[in-house]
């Protein structure tokens, strides 16, 4: 379902605004919703290995109305918009644009196709970023020349087509891999995520990609490995504060590990 939390008082009263009804509608909304500046709402489902759907919710009459605006392969990737209007997402072999067409429908095309190990990555799952200049940044969690993921960005050319780069190839163990969640960026243009795999302990990283000077590449820095006890699995990524601390959250771990693995963490990386 997409719900709204209110305040009321000292506390917070919850109102249902639709409920998934499954097959063309969607279900398992698992990626969160953003708005336009008009207040619509818009979403994504995921539907195991069925189809997925992105979906719109426009308030009406003191409620709100629901419409499947595309239906898509499996994923569980949340939306990004851009200044115009357009949305983006990924499934786990694209990344595609959703352009209004001016008739309340929208136009999808498909801005790149991954095809994973060795060239390319895999397993595009999560939101794309985009930068000022209208690149497209994001992970996959499989894929690259050591089929541990990858960090792309695609560039906006010329007749609507789109250049990929892989920034970084995760090369596993120690180095971490599966970075299973988005990343973000700092004002200087670096670049931080999760990856849900690997480290010292082999229970994930949190990791910066340091940005290029001249025309180099990035560099991988591990910022944290997660030993179990303090977390295993950041698979939701970070946020970045004004003072550039990062906070995210673990699938698993925590002080109750043991052999249920504990329950996740909240944590914080301090520079």
């Amino acid at each position: 379902m997409v719900f709204e939390l209110s305040p009321l008082g000292t506390g917070w009263t919850e109102s249902v605004l639709h409920n998934f009804a499954g097959g063309a509608d969607g279900k398992f909304p698992i990626s969160g919703v953003i708005f336009d500046p008009v207040g619509n709402l818009y979403g994504t489902t995921y539907n195991g290995w069925g189809t997925a759907t992105v979906f719109e919710m426009s308030p009406s009459g003191g409620g709100w109305t629901e419409q499947v605006i595309y239906a898509v392969e499996t994923s569980g990737a949340g939306l990004t918009m851009d200044a115009a209007g357009n949305l983006f997402s990924a499934t786990y072999s694209e990344v595609f644009e959703l352009s209004p067409n001016g008739n309340g429908g929208w136009t999808p095309t498909v801005l790149h196709t991954f095809t994973g190990y060795p060239k390319d990555g895999y397993y595009a799952d999560t939101a794309p970023v985009l930068d000022k200049a209208g690149n497209i940044y994001g992970t996959t969690a499989e894929g690259g020349p050591d089929n541990g993921g990858t960090v792309y960005r695609l560039r906006p050319g010329k007749k609507g087509k789109w250049t990929e780069t892989i920034l970084h190839s995760f090369r596993g163990f120690e180095r971490g891999y599966a970075p299973a969640a988005g990343i973000v960026f700092d004002e200087a243009g670096n670049i931080y995520g999760t990856t849900f795999w690997g480290g010292k302990h082999d229970w994930g990283t949190v990791f910066e990609l340091v940005a290029p000077i001249g025309k180099g590449g990035y560099e991988e820095k591990i910022l944290w490995s997660f030993t179990g006890a303090d977390g295993l699995g950041p698979y939701a990524g970070v946020i970045l504060d004004s003072a550039g601390n990062l906070y995210g959250a673990t699938y698993k771990g925590g002080t109750t590990y043991g052999d249920n693995y504990g329950y996740g963490v909240v944590f914080k990386v301090t520079p």
